[in-house]
């Protein structure tokens, strides 16, 4: 009689039993290759999560840039002579920061 309860419980929880006696999850259709809905999801919060701060970080260093150009932009109408060090470091800031936000913006 044990033994037929431990069948019943058995099926009553979603399993069979095994030769010797213990529960074998039943597979609900799922492919071996596919991942589990709950693998699924965390790896689809983290792309979400990976692509928010990606976006932020390009906003970012956009802002930074305009707020550069705008800052150069405003020496050169001040000064009418040659380029100062100054001027050239912060050229030179511009075109990297300008590079990066390129280069993240085509990684999207």
């Amino acid at each position: 009689m044990a033994a037929s309860l431990g069948i019943a419980a058995a099926q009553f929880v979603g399993g069979s039993p095994t030769t010797n006696g213990q529960l074998q999850q039943l597979d609900h259709g799922r492919g071996s290759d596919e991942p589990p809905f709950v693998a699924r999801e965390m790896q689809e919060r983290q792309l979400k999560r990976l692509r928010e701060e990606h976006q932020k970080e390009v906003f970012s260093d956009t802002d930074q840039l305009v707020r550069l150009a705008t800052a150069l932009k405003a020496e050169v109408e001040k000064r009418d002579k040659a380029a100062t060090p100054d001027v050239v470091k912060d050229v030179d800031e511009i075109g990297k920061l300008a590079k990066r936000v390129s280069e993240r913006i085509k990684m999207q």
